[in-house]
């Protein structure tokens, strides 16, 4: 696992600092930590921001010495969370309910994205009583039609979003495949199966990146750490392989629109490398409007060589601004997390600075469809500009590296573990 780790941080480093000062809260010209809160949401604490270090000072020095855990972020699993979800769509009925957020995303014809997680059906899937990951579960109406496709987490546990009153669900794994009916006031099922295929140790997982001006560019940091960078990496072991794919985009009309880098196996100093020189590569440019090609982005993302076999799969996709709302884009967003969810990919989208309403809704809507988490960059560290806050009831604040890799450790093995605040780690 610490080999695990080492890449995780190597590739959060790249990604982050790639990005950094005006959008992913990169280090800019070396921002030092201030004395902030430790919590976001309802009772989120504040601070001074962070000072800046003249070129070449102490402070500029320590920060290149990190390669990763500068940046402060927070996560929420709105599946985990499932009511308080549903209740950001209610509407007042008077002054003493305020109307949920996403209410008129809800019932808005031309903003509603197509998305039905307002209603839910949760399927728990076992093997004598053990939990069976990569099971698929396929939800159909009284017609026979398939309304909805999942695959099981490593709990065993898959999400299926349908307004279908009633239906049936069939779960299949190896050669078992069992069959329960579902109704409006039957959503929660358990399934047992005779057989099951065994979890295989392997992680898939793929960085989809905007690029674009507005992400900042602090390239001066990924190059002069990358050979610190690797020889991190060189020092760790794994039992675990680790495919990692890139996916830089931009938007409509830049000249390079889209920078695919195709998943190579970096539990080996030569596969990281390769995947190193691609991330160090990449420039922060284009842009000009506020939405960028986050739809077809993630299009691009899921269509790739993802493998059918019972591996974890995650999508990070870091950002700062929503899918373009035309009709055809809407279309194309939530067609890309419906495969991914029949996939098993898990979207874990992180916001960056610049994030919006629109942003946090339709990357909430990716995460709750496809079993993901929602991660956000908060201010807590003085880095970078001010950041949305999604005002979630007291989330820990954490450094985002850690908190990326508690969340894939926590969906490769099923056990998530306790976020630790920022500042702990700090000291």
């Amino acid at each position: 696992m610490r080999k695990f780790l080492s890449i995780l941080g190597a590739v959060l480093f790249t990604c982050c600092y790639l990005f950094g000062a005006g959008s992913c809260g990169g280090a800019g010209d070396g921002g030092v930590y201030g004395d902030y809160g430790g919590v976001y949401g309802e009772d989120a604490g504040g601070g001074e921001g962070g000072e800046e270090g003249a070129a070449g000072s102490d402070e500029s020095v320590e920060i290149i010495k990190k390669p990763a855990g500068l940046l402060t972020a927070a996560a929420w699993n709105d599946n985990d969370n499932y009511e308080m979800w549903k209740a950001l769509f209610e509407q007042g009925q008077d002054s003493t309910k305020a109307e949920g957020k996403f209410y008129n995303y809800f019932t808005m014809d031309d903003s509603t994205w197509g998305f039905t997680s307002y209603h839910r059906i949760k399927v728990s899937v076992t093997n004598d009583e053990a939990a069976v990951a990569g099971a698929t579960v396929v939800g159909k109406d009284k017609e026979g039609n398939i309304v909805f496709e999942a695959i099981t987490n490593a709990n065993g546990i898959a999400y299926l979003f349908t307004d279908t009153q009633e239906g049936i669900v069939e779960v299949s794994s190896a050669e078992a495949q069992e069959t329960v009916a579902f109704d409006i006031d039957n959503r929660e099922l358990a399934v047992e199966l005779s057989e099951a295929d065994a979890k295989r140790n392997v992680i898939e997982l793929m960085f989809v990146v905007d690029v674009t001006g507005s992400m900042g560019d602090e390239l001066t940091y990924l190059n002069n750490e990358i050979a610190d960078v690797v020889d991190r990496v060189a020092l760790a072991d794994s039992e675990t392989q680790i495919n990692l794919a890139l996916l830089f985009y931009r938007d409509h009309g830049d000249r390079e629109e889209f920078k695919y880098h195709d998943f190579v196996d970096v539990t080996n100093s030569e596969g990281l490398a390769e995947q190193q020189r691609a991330i160090a590569a990449q420039e922060a440019t284009g842009g000009g409007d506020y939405a960028e090609a986050v739809d077809e982005a993630l299009e691009m993302a899921v269509e790739k060589q993802w493998s059918s076999g019972t591996s974890t799969k995650l999508i990070f996709q870091i950002l700062d601004a929503p899918p373009h709302k035309e009709a055809e884009n809407q279309t194309t967003f939530r067609t890309a997390v419906l495969e991914a969810a029949k996939k098993g990919i898990r979207v874990c989208p992180v916001l960056c600075s610049g994030a919006d309403l629109v942003t946090e809704y339709t990357m909430r809507q990716a995460a709750i469809y496809t079993g993901g988490t929602f991660v956000f960059i908060t201010d807590d560290s003085g880095i970078g500009n001010a950041h949305h806050d999604p005002n979630l009831p007291n989330v820990t604040v954490e450094a985002l590296n850690s908190l990326m890799v508690r969340l894939i450790n926590g969906y490769h093995s099923g056990t998530f573990a306790e976020p630790i605040d920022w500042r702990q780690e700090v000291k």
